[in-house]
């Protein structure tokens, strides 16, 4: 369904980055700096590339202008940037073009309510940093047929619940430290063993320990995130 660029959370060496393909273009969720330098090695041609934010961390927005220059003037093709909200919409801007000096020209700004595309359901509020209040989300998307639920960075994944049915796929953050501001998985564990047991499919995604993780989750029919392979040109 989703494959992955990097499945780890803020410290690690390939940050976390979901993407799929969508009418010839390319659709990221977040867009690292680690997930840029993948990206331009790509030798598949794209008609454009869809950035869909979830949050404005760097570890998940710091490699969008770097996209945007490097779509203008190596790949010629366009970008749009969705953010979930206005707010966000402006912060994004703020760093797009005040920061990082792209071209208005260069790309194409929406807010959520106004991306137009038939893989796009939802964006979902989420609890997440306090410094980022009202400006964290996840999102529904509509995948080959399939409910796509992404919750991004989060401490609940109760916003998540009403959308979650047998057959629906769940990408979840994940963390083995109890920070606050992530779903950690001594509280998260019970919950997506009952979904599994549902009939959800559940990847875990952001992960702080993966060693550790994946002793957590053995056994239960839960799994990571799968990983792109350059090589294979798909999964790894």
């Amino acid at each position: 369904m989703l494959q992955f660029l990097g499945r780890g959370s803020a410290f690690s060496d390939t940050q976390n980055c979901a993407f799929f393909e969508a009418d010839g273009e390319l659709v990221l969720l977040d867009c690292p700096m680690s997930a840029f330098h993948r990206i331009r090695h790509f030798q598949k041609q794209y008609t454009g590339i869809t950035v869909l934010v979830t949050h404005t961390h760097s570890d998940h927005v710091g490699g969008i202008p770097m996209l945007i220059h490097f779509a203008k003037h190596v790949l010629h093709i366009p970008v749009t940037v969705a953010a979930p909200n206005a707010e966000v919409a402006d912060d994004l801007r703020y760093l797009i073009e005040r920061l990082d000096g792209c071209s208005p020209s260069a790309y194409t700004l929406l807010t959520a309510a106004q991306l137009q595309a038939e893989w796009f359901a939802a964006a979902v509020p989420v609890e997440h940093a306090a410094a980022l209040q009202g400006r964290c989300f996840g999102y529904v998307l509509r995948i080959g047929g399939q409910d796509v639920i992404y919750t991004g960075d989060t401490a609940s994944l109760s916003p998540f619940l009403p959308y979650l049915h047998a057959g629906a796929y769940l990408y979840t953050e994940a963390a083995n430290f109890d920070s606050g501001v992530h779903l950690y998985i001594e509280k998260l564990l019970p919950e997506i063993r009952r979904l599994t047991a549902d009939g959800v499919h559940v990847y875990l995604m952001h992960l702080d320990d993966e060693t550790a993780l994946a002793e957590r989750i053995s056994g239960t029919g839960i799994a990571f995130a799968s990983l792109y392979c350059e090589k294979s040109g798909g999964k790894g």
